[in-house]
């Protein structure tokens, strides 16, 4: 379901789970045989509750990783949920406080999400650990193969403003990043075109038809991402609700002078790496992202990020829990 950081995620921590020697398997929700001892879960939305209620009476351990960023007010996500997780008709908050009654152990990728959990839903604090997500294993390799030519020999572009995501959403705010570049000259380059938010896809087409510094591309092959990073100079991240932002963390990583959404998870994570802005204005963008663009491209984030935002790291104290709990 998920194209993005969310697959990464789960493909990251079962990596590590089984370099530490764990067998890990796709659950089976339809069969009878439970012969497994922990069960993770990913994002809290699409399970049922009876199911994990009998795999609880079979002894099996839950962890769950929520990856909950929260789109409204935190006032209404309480009303919501006070009002909707007592009913006696299932329902999406329903499921998802009922899945974190549920769980042994949950994983928050930050103090945000922890704190937003807790109170959001009223489960207990002490069972929520927090884990900062890390840079995708598989770019040390692809670093050293991939070059920029890649890139530039396919589009012809360099020194430009991108942002990579699985796809265009209100979400995401792609729109607002287009029109406060527009008049500046301002190359953009946006990776997920060919997965646009239904209800945006007409004001989309029309801020990019108007727009022709602003280059509209389908979500990218590993390589031609690594590429496109080695070759753009500003990478703007200014989505309206985020976890962590795994494409931060890379674009970090390759150089890029990080424009990132005035979220608190943003400012936990990236601290005085970032410029960061107010989304919802295009003019805090525009004014932004050309400091951005005059600066110098910048490694310092490098170290950083290969001490503490890292897979392994990430898995260590959720392995620890297992060792000790089960």
């Amino acid at each position: 379901m998920d194209k993005g950081g969310g697959v990464t995620h789960c493909r990251e921590l079962v990596r590590v789970l089984e370099s530490h020697g764990f067998k890990v398997t796709p659950l089976d929700w339809y069969s009878e045989t439970v012969d497994f001892q922990v069960l993770i879960l990913f994002g809290f939305t699409h399970f049922n509750p009876e199911v994990l209620r009998y795999l609880k009476s079979r002894d099996v351990r839950i962890i769950t990783v929520p990856i909950f960023d929260r789109t409204r007010s935190l006032l209404s996500y309480r009303i919501l949920s006070s009002v909707f997780k007592n009913l006696p008709v299932q329902n999406l908050i329903k499921t998802k406080y009922e899945v974190l009654k549920l769980s042994d152990i949950v994983v928050a990728s930050s103090k945000v999400e922890k704190e937003e959990i807790v109170s959001i839903f009223g489960i207990d604090k002490n069972k929520v650990m927090i884990s900062y997500l890390g840079l995708p294993s598989d770019i040390f390799q692809l670093d050293k193969r991939i070059s920029e030519e890649m890139f530039y020999k396919e589009f012809g572009l360099r020194d430009f403003v991108f942002y990579p995501s699985a796809g265009i959403s209100r979400r995401k705010n792609q729109i607002s990043l287009i029109k406060a570049l527009e008049g500046t000259g301002i190359k953009v380059v946006l990776t997920g075109c060919d997965n646009v938010e239904k209800r945006i896809e007409d004001e989309f087409l029309e801020v990019v038809r108007s727009n022709k510094d602003v280059v509209c591309l389908p979500r990218l092959s590993r390589e031609m991402l690594i590429s496109a990073y080695k070759n753009s100079k500003v990478l703007a991240f200014v989505s309206l609700a985020e976890t962590a932002g795994i494409v931060a963390i890379e674009g970090g990583y390759f150089g890029n002078n990080l424009v990132l959404s005035r979220l608190r998870v943003f400012q936990e994570y990236y601290g005085n790496f970032a410029l960061y802005v107010k989304s919802k204005s295009c003019g805090d963008i525009r004014k932004k992202v050309i400091k951005a663009m005059e600066m110098e491209r910048s490694y310092s984030m490098r170290s950083y990020i290969l001490e503490n935002l890292t897979w392994e790291r990430y898995a260590k104290p959720i392995i620890d829990w297992i060792h000790r709990e089960v």
